[in-house]
């Protein structure tokens, strides 16, 4: 066992990591106590689902991701844990192509954990921070690119945040997200922002003239149509 979407696998005597097709769960090292309490229990129950079990894996289109995890569906018995695991609410439901086979599967049962409002959806109130109030931040976000022009995934969206104080502000921990879904949620890495220095967190793309982040997510984030409201926390 590695994690809430990651598992070690015996096949033929050889030891294989296979990531779950479709979906992410709260990683074990997140900062907010909150968010690294979800991962556990995701660890915790992905366990109880397949750990000491022969699984079935079923293959998509690509055979591994970059770090050389083999890429599969994960059967037990009847059950598809990836979709089990978003349907307990400890994992979203995220497609990342051209592996999207059963992606309708996955956001069906998205749905059904929101309805019901079970784990990341019972939670989602509580796991956004609570900025410190009677404070105005000088580091804000300045602009949004919301209609990008990479045609259907608009990787080229991009948040804009700057520094508008006289100081420079370390910005480790600091956290980027749409609070409207909960997720996705970008935390910064330790970086200097100067006194009216700007940079730009991109959506699937990088930008070393603009800092080098990235959400690294596969779909649009920021809707045309729908409120999505962006929100930047302090560490």
């Amino acid at each position: 066992m590695i994690d809430g979407d990651t598992i070690e696998v015996n096949i033929a005597g050889e030891s294989y990591k296979v990531r779950y097709i479709g979906i992410d769960t709260p990683e074990l090292d997140d900062k907010r106590p909150k968010f690294c309490a979800l991962a556990q229990e995701a660890t915790r129950y992905n366990r109880e689902l397949v750990e000491g079990k022969t699984v079935r894996l079923e293959k998509d289109i690509s055979e591994t991701d970059q770090y050389g995890r083999l890429l599969r569906y994960v059967y037990v018995g009847d059950i598809l844990v990836n979709a089990e695991l978003v349907r307990q609410g400890l994992a979203w439901a995220k497609p990342y192509p051209p592996d999207t086979k059963y992606q309708n599967i996955l956001e069906k049962a998205e749905a059904e954990a929101k309805r019901d409002k079970i784990g990341i959806w019972a939670l989602n109130q509580q796991l956004l921070p609570t900025p410190p109030p009677e404070r105005v931040q000088d580091v804000q976000i300045t602009y949004i690119f919301y209609d990008g022009l990479v045609p259907r995934v608009e990787s080229d969206e991009y948040v804009e945040i700057t520094n508008l104080g006289d100081q420079p502000q370390d910005l480790a921990g600091w956290v980027l997200m749409d609070i409207s879904e909960g997720y996705p949620s970008f935390i910064f890495p330790s970086y200097t922002l100067l006194p009216g220095e700007s940079i730009r967190v991109y959506t699937n793309e990088y930008h070393p003239e603009w800092g080098g982040f990235s959400f690294e997510y596969s779909r649009a984030i920021w809707n045309n149509t729908e409120p999505d409201i962006a929100v930047l926390y302090d560490s």
